[in-house]
């Protein structure tokens, strides 16, 4: 790596020689406008003020970014060579009407609905009081000055979240009830095009690949009073995400832990190509022993005898893994850890993509939710990660035998996550439909088309169904608005349900000796009438290892002679095992 190819002159000249950097990278990027334009940038502004600073666009992305220089220092850590570590204000100036400033700090959207915010944009210098709300990310540049070694940092939360102690009231009720978040920007994700441009323009004039590296920290979240002041929120944390693309021997950040990537995430590239390279992530949904593990069983032997090969990410509530248990030998499955990636787990869905990714090069994934996630959580997050995947369908698999019920009247899929999972799908199995009257069943399905008309829905048998007819339309449907990538628009203060709203719980149990058919039907009798879901190897009586389910009232004991016991997990409301 030669810095001269960006600044041709010696470090130490000058109190801002990083500015200067980053001011050569984006002149020399526009000298041919269809370079720029390949390379991601949809125009840049220098601003009058004090300290350099920048506003500009880049490709796929809606927002104005501002960039502003805070200065930089010389770095002389013992035994490297001395370098300068210049650092860089990031901001991101959402359209107007756009509905991710839902996310933001009510001051920022106090400032972007008035009249004056496109002039405030446009004339952003860094130092304006009033936009320091956009303020949710740093760049740093670390620089050395034998000119051999140069690397850009991104650091940014990965959920920018600042809890209302006191909370914000209106004449209406809470607009922020006490305790709760005030704001939730999702800011590493919104920052990850414009790295990246700047991170491929650095490759571009340096003649060199970067070495990309991901890290991640934590820092204590914040509380903020009614009276503005501000102190850390007890035990909760903030992930705080860095990503570093390094030239040369560069050792910036080497104090943390780091992992590396093959290539920049987020990457410009024309629309054909990064759509050819980017795999579809499919979302599997359904409620609490709906029949997803069997139905993905099925789809992929259909898929698989085509030569199809298809990845699985498979998340479970509770600490078993039994469904990624079940699927080995079917396909590579990456299991997430325990917790919802709806909720909780939101944060680990891209380093187990980027696993499971570079593990199985493959056209198409699919992620397997627990019966308790909301789907509508997950394509938010998803619209995240378009730097990984392509979201593609939601598929929800409902239970015929759970939304049935006992008695006639309205069903279960009225309310609730079974309410949600069945709105957002694109597609509906209904499973378990040899289980059901036909009567029954015509009634159920037609129950459903009023909950979503746009949906296809097919009957499954086991987990069964014509897998042809939802291949052809698949591809019938490819360039359609489907329902799950329709933006979900809520009432001030309403949220997307989640099992926690429900009371949902998971207890594990653990046997020290084979259970009889009658010791594990009392457990299950006992557990509580909120009772919705057990499932585990546990030992039985007579017959060794053996596969447990038990879902809307039907027990399943099916031999596994050849795995080993893990605990039985029970799943529902006010448990009392």
């Amino acid at each position: 790596m030669k810095l001269e190819h960006i600044l041709p002159r010696a470090l130490g000249d000058s109190d801002s020689d990083c500015a200067s950097i980053f001011t050569s990278l984006i002149m020399a990027a526009h000298f041919e406008r269809t370079r720029a334009r390949a390379l991601g940038w949809r125009g840049v502004r220098p601003c009058a003020s004090s300290r350099p600073a920048w506003t500009c666009r880049v490709a796929d992305c809606d927002s104005i970014f501002g960039i502003r220089f805070d200065g930089e220092q010389k770095t002389d850590a013992s035994g490297r060579p001395a370098s300068l570590r210049g650092v860089f204000s990031l901001y991101v100036f959402p359209e107007a009407q756009s509905p991710l400033l839902d996310t933001f700090p009510l001051d920022a959207l106090r400032v972007a609905l008035s009249p004056d915010y496109e002039n405030s944009v446009r004339e952003f210098s860094g130092n304006e009081p009033h936009l320091l709300p956009f303020l949710l990310g740093e760049m740093r540049m670390d620089v050395s000055f034998a000119g051999d070694a140069l690397a850009l940092t991104l650091e940014a939360p990965a959920r920018h979240r600042v809890i209302c102690a006191d909370g914000i009231a209106s004449e209406q009720g809470w607009i922020v009830a006490p305790g709760e978040a005030e704001c939730d920007v999702p800011s590493f994700s919104l920052f990850l095009r414009l790295f990246s441009v700047i991170a491929a323009t650095a490759e571009e004039q340096l003649g060199e690949k970067a070495r990309v590296l991901r890290g991640m920290s934590k820092v204590p979240r914040l509380l903020f009073h009614a009276d503005g002041s501000m102190e850390p929120c007890g035990n909760e944390q903030e992930i705080l995400l860095s990503l570093i693309a390094s030239f040369g021997p560069s050792s910036a950040a080497e104090e943390k832990t780091l992992h590396s990537m093959r290539d920049l995430p987020a990457r410009h590239r024309p629309e054909e190509l990064e759509q050819r390279l980017r795999p579809v992530l499919h979302v599997l949904t359904g409620f609490l022993g709906s029949g997803k593990t069997t139905f993905l069983r099925r789809w992929l032997d259909f898929l698989h005898g085509r030569e199809r090969y298809t990845g699985v990410i498979q998340n479970e509530f509770g600490k078993v893994e039994l469904d990624a248990t079940l699927m080995k030998g079917d396909t590579l499955v990456e299991a997430l850890d325990e917790g919802c990636v709806c909720c909780s787990l939101a944060d680990s869905l891209r380093p187990g993509l980027e696993r499971i990714i570079a593990a199985m090069p493959a056209e198409q994934f699919v992620l397997e939710t627990t019966g308790l996630a909301n789907p509508a959580n997950i394509m938010e997050e998803l619209g995240n990660l378009r730097d990984l995947v392509t979201p593609g369908l939601v598929i929800t698999v409902a239970d015929a035998l759970d939304l049935r019920g006992p008695n006639e009247g309205p069903g279960k899929e009225d309310t609730g996550i079974r309410l949600a999972q069945l709105q957002k799908a694109d597609v509906i199995i209904l499973n378990k439909c040899d289980a059901v009257e036909a009567d029954a069943l015509e009634e159920l399905t037609a129950r459903l088309r009023s909950q979503n008309g746009k949906a296809l829905i097919l009957h499954a048998r086991f987990g069964n169904i014509p897998f042809g007819e939802l291949d052809a339309w698949i591809d019938s449907h490819g360039k359609t608005r489907l329902p799950s990538h329709s933006p979900q628009l809520m009432r001030m203060g309403e949220h997307a349900a989640t099992h926690a709203d429900e009371g949902y719980e998971a207890k594990a149990l653990s046997f020290d000796h084979p259970l009889s058919r009658a010791e594990l039907e009392a457990i299950l009798n006992h557990a509580g009438p909120g009772l919705c879901r057990a499932k585990g190897i546990i030992s039985m009586e007579g017959e060794g290892p053996c596969v447990i389910q038990y879902a809307a009232g039907r027990l399943d004991i099916t031999p596994a002679p050849e795995e080993r016991p893990i605990d039985l997990v029970l799943i529902g409301t006010d448990l009392t095992a």
